[in-house]
């Protein structure tokens, strides 16, 4: 079990205007020990999140993770086109994240620059982990092994050998020294030339850029194990044959940011003043978009989200 806050540690802006809010600590159950379906030599997806809304994952940061799907308004997601991050782009607040109506809703669609920072993340290696997808997956940010910006293969590359995505933003394979599991989703989009560590604006000229489409999973690859209990509702239950372990053999769940390694309240985490201050200011990771909007809070407490 996920327990998290479904608030971010970190000043927000309701730009939408929706606000994020707080009710009480919210647990999403993934497993423990994920299962893939095999599909000839790769692997079937199990579960579509091309019109799946809601809560498809959570961040360590205790926001959720949303699919590119934006709702009835934009219909089941066909491409960028039609993604959230092209239809709702401007209403992402500085961390690229924004809320829905209303409580516990705060959620991203595309890289959450602000936490991303907090982890101290680096664009020369491979991005830290961010969070869980709900088939118990790790999520990555935008960079994959060397450093690579993590894009959909093209006709030129293999999926599962070459640094790039499925067309769901999912990768196969095992990655030493990364983690152990033989699986993984990246939320990908543009970054800064350099580094995270200097946040790109995003203003209202600002592209989430076509070619990182889906920013986030379009589709889940786990099953739910028999004895499990899954809490995406569109997450089949495992078949007695064709499935295949999703983690190296030895592995052993570890929790992360949690208990006395949870991540403290980022006051500073995209805005010069840090929360509730005034006076932003454009560069150093501060949003042209920021100025002359209220940062908001929500309680000071740190944010709690466990390993499966």
């Amino acid at each position: 079990a996920i327990t998290y806050r479904a608030c971010p540690n970190h000043a927000w802006k309701a730009v939408n205007p929706n606000q994020a809010q707080y009710s009480t600590m919210q647990t999403i159950n993934v497993p423990a020990y994920p299962t893939l379906v095999r599909s000839g030599v790769s692997y079937a997806q199990t579960a579509d999140l091309k019109a799946q809304g809601g809560n498809v994952g959570v961040l360590f940061n205790g926001a959720a993770i949303f699919s590119p799907f934006g709702g009835p308004k934009y219909g089941t997601v066909t491409g960028y086109a039609n993604a959230a991050v092209n239809g709702e782009g401007s209403t992402f607040d500085s961390c690229n994240c924004h809320s829905s109506q209303g409580s516990d809703s705060y959620h991203c669609h595309a890289p959450p620059v602000c936490l991303l920072k907090q982890l101290n993340e680096t664009k020369a290696t491979h991005s830290k982990q961010v969070g869980w997808a709900s088939d118990g997956f790790p999520m990555y940010g935008p960079y994959g092994a060397g450093g690579v910006a993590m894009k959909t293969c093209s006709s030129t590359q293999t999926f599962g050998t070459d640094v790039c995505t499925n067309a769901d933003g999912g990768h196969y394979g095992a990655l030493s020294g990364t983690d152990a599991y033989t699986f993984r989703y990246y939320i990908k989009g543009p970054t800064c030339a350099t580094s995270l560590n200097s946040l790109q604006p995003i203003t209202s000229a600002f592209t989430f850029a076509a070619e990182y489409h889906p920013h986030t999973p379009t589709g889940y690859y786990g099953c739910c194990p028999t004895g499990v209990t899954c809490s995406l509702r569109t997450l089949p239950a495992c078949a007695t044959a064709g499935t295949v372990n999703g983690y190296v053999t030895g592995m052993t769940p570890t929790p992360m940011y949690t208990g006395a390694d949870a991540l403290t309240t980022m006051c500073d985490s995209s805005f010069a003043t840090g929360q509730g201050g005034a006076g932003e200011t454009t560069g150093s990771g501060c949003s042209a978009a920021s100025v002359g909007f209220t940062l908001n809070t929500c309680d000071a407490s740190t944010t709690a989200a466990a390993s499966p």
